[in-house]
């Protein structure tokens, strides 16, 4: 008898070690969590109200609002925080009276391509950059081809229309513009894949 109690002793010790660990992992469980909204590559505009607060907008309709508006673009990557190699090409359908940039920007001399060569930041899977309006900024179409670690990797085309008024308070969602979408990204190119 004392064999048997034993064994029953020596089996419930060793169920309770077995079992303690798991009752308190399931006590300890972090709750699920909701899903998170999907990252996705955007074209975005922000306008600075004349109260000084920013609003912004998912749109490729840029208000040509001098020294109001700003634009630009955001690129989900994935992976891990990372320093890239960007390539960015702008082609405008008509030529800027001035061009502001800085040593890494070559622009053409009819002034409707500018060639931006840098590294930039990857921050939780994003790559983004932004510009503002300035006085001599065309109306038109603006297209940013994207090429990141010598991969074509998006492009975005915005619409650069003019407000007479320089209103702060337009809404781009409203204004016509013809080729009104998000963005196109393009596929990354599978290694050893015929391009």
């Amino acid at each position: 008898m004392r064999t048997s109690v034993r064994r029953l002793t020596a089996a419930l010790a060793a169920f309770a070690l077995v079992a303690a660990p798991a009752l308190a992992v399931a006590q300890t469980a972090p709750s699920q969590k909701p899903a998170a909204k999907p990252v996705r590559s955007i074209p975005y505009v922000s306008i600075a109200g004349d109260d000084g607060r920013q609003r912004h907008y998912e749109t490729n309709a840029i208000p040509l609002l001098f020294n109001r508006a700003c634009f630009g673009w955001r690129m989900y990557l994935g992976g891990p925080n990372r320093v890239v190699s960007l390539k960015e090409v702008l082609t405008t359908s008509q030529p800027a009276e001035q061009v502001i940039a800085g040593p890494e920007t070559e622009v053409s001399p009819d002034k409707t391509r500018a060639t931006t060569r840098m590294f930039e930041t990857v921050q939780d899977g994003v790559l983004q950059r932004s510009w503002c309006i300035i006085p001599g900024d065309p109306p038109g179409t603006y297209t940013y081809d994207i090429t990141i670690d010598g991969e074509p990797r998006g492009e975005f085309v915005f619409c650069a229309i003019e407000v007479p008024d320089q209103n702060p308070n337009t809404d781009p969602r409203d204004l016509n513009c013809p080729n009104k979408f998000n963005a196109v990204e393009r596929d990354r190119p599978r290694s050893g894949a015929p391009s």
